[in-house]
């Protein structure tokens, strides 16, 4: 029962997901995700009590998840600079393969009241402070300065974020591939600096 439970509210959570990002916190509804889901839009409410605690918990719940992907990586017995490299490959795959309906909720969707812009903030900044360490293990390791790691890791963000919105899945290049050459790019201005 527990377990049937979980999965209906990950399935609510993946639909609100693309609805979110498709129309933005202020043009979704929970009607409207109901109606994806082929439910009545009072339905929502014995799962969520407002639009703000569904969205809240689609992007706690697919942070909790990729940080903790990430973090694994982060961990691997490797030279930091090939755990960079994995992490940003990994990065790649969670945006393109795994969570392409979560990454405008952190990076592009606007949000109307200051609670909710605070909590994804933080959200931003546990993301962010993976690769930190990360980055800085780099720079320890082969000598670099600061704020030239600092601007490389800048760019990178940059590029990921973007990713979504240039890559095309039936085109000629695989995501596995797209993830291998955006990682080999983006760790390239960290061996410069």
């Amino acid at each position: 029962m527990a377990r049937k439970r979980a999965e209906r509210v990950a399935r609510v959570e993946r639909t609100a997901a693309r609805v979110f990002a498709e129309r933005g916190y202020e043009g979704a509804n929970l009607e409207d995700i109901a109606a994806q889901l082929d439910l009545r839009g009072p339905s929502l409410y014995h799962y969520f009590s407002s639009k703000e605690e569904l969205f809240l918990r689609c992007v706690r719940g697919s942070a909790d998840e990729v940080i903790t992907r990430l973090e694994a990586v982060a961990a691997a017995e490797a030279d930091p600079v090939e755990r960079l490299r994995l992490l940003f490959r990994e990065q790649v795959l969670i945006e393109v393969r795994d969570y392409p309906d979560f990454l405008p909720l952190f990076v592009t969707i606007r949000l109307p009241a200051a609670d909710l812009r605070e909590r994804l903030l933080e959200l931003r900044r546990e993301h962010e402070a993976v690769f930190q360490r990360a980055a800085e293990q780099v720079r320890e390791a082969l000598g670099g300065d600061r704020a030239s790691a600092s601007l490389s890791l800048r760019v990178a963000f940059g590029a990921l974020a973007h990713v979504p919105d240039w890559y095309d899945p039936g085109g000629p290049m695989g995501v596995e591939e797209l993830a291998e050459r955006m990682a080999a790019t983006l760790i390239g201005p960290f061996l410069r600096s």
